[in-house]
C-alpha cells in the first residue's frame, strides 16, 4: 500500500486513523490532525466508536509532546503570553480546563500542554483528563460523519 505511494483510508482503516491522530498532535504548533481521517473512517462505515477511541489514545499520546516541552524548556516558552495566561489559569484549575480544552476543537491546547507541563501537573491525570475530553470530541464528530454521509448519501 505505501509502497506503491497511495495511502487508502479505506484499506488502512483504524490503524492510518490512529497514525494521521499521532502524528498531528505530536507536532506541536503545527496542526495537522485527524478531523478528515476520522469522518472519512466514519464514511466508509467503520465503527464510530471504535473510531473515537483510536483517535482519542492517538492524540492524547501525541500531546505529551508538548507536555514535555513545557517540563524540559519551561524558560523558553515563559516569554510567550499564552503561555503566561495559561499557566496562570492552571495554577487554579488544571482539571477542568484540560478538559474542556480537549474537548473543543481548539488550536490552542499545545499551549495548554505546554503550560501542563511547566507547572508540572501529575502525568497520570495529564493523559486521562486528555483522553477523556478527546473521546468525546472524537465521538461527537465520528457519528456526525457517519450519520450525515448515510443519510445525504
Amino acid at each position: 500500500m505505501w509502497a506503491v505511494g497511495a495511502f487508502n483510508i479505506e484499506a488502512a482503516g483504524y490503524a492510518s486513523i490512529w497514525f494521521l491522530a499521532f502524528i498531528g498532535a505530536a507536532l506541536v504548533f503545527a496542526p495537522v490532525g485527524a478531523f478528515a481521517a476520522v469522518c472519512v473512517g466514519a464514511a466508509v462505515d467503520l465503527d464510530p466508536f471504535l473510531i473515537a477511541v483510536v483517535a482519542a489514545s492517538a492524540e492524547t499520546l501525541g500531546e505529551l509532546t508538548g507536555y514535555l516541552a513545557g517540563m524540559g524548556g519551561k524558560a523558553v516558552f515563559e516569554r510567550n503570553r499564552f503561555y503566561i495566561r495559561f499557566k496562570n489559569l492552571f495554577l487554579r484549575y488544571a482539571g477542568p480546563t484540560l478538559f474542556l480544552g480537549s474537548t473543543i476543537p481548539n488550536p490552542l491546547f499545545d499551549v495548554m500542554g505546554v503550560a501542563a507541563g511547566g507547572i508540572r501537573y501529575p502525568v497520570r491525570k495529564f493523559l486521562l483528563i486528555v483522553f477523556t475530553g478527546k473521546t468525546i470530541k472524537f465521538t461527537w464528530l465520528a457519528l456526525g460523519c457517519h450519520y450525515g454521509v448515510t443519510t445525504w448519501f
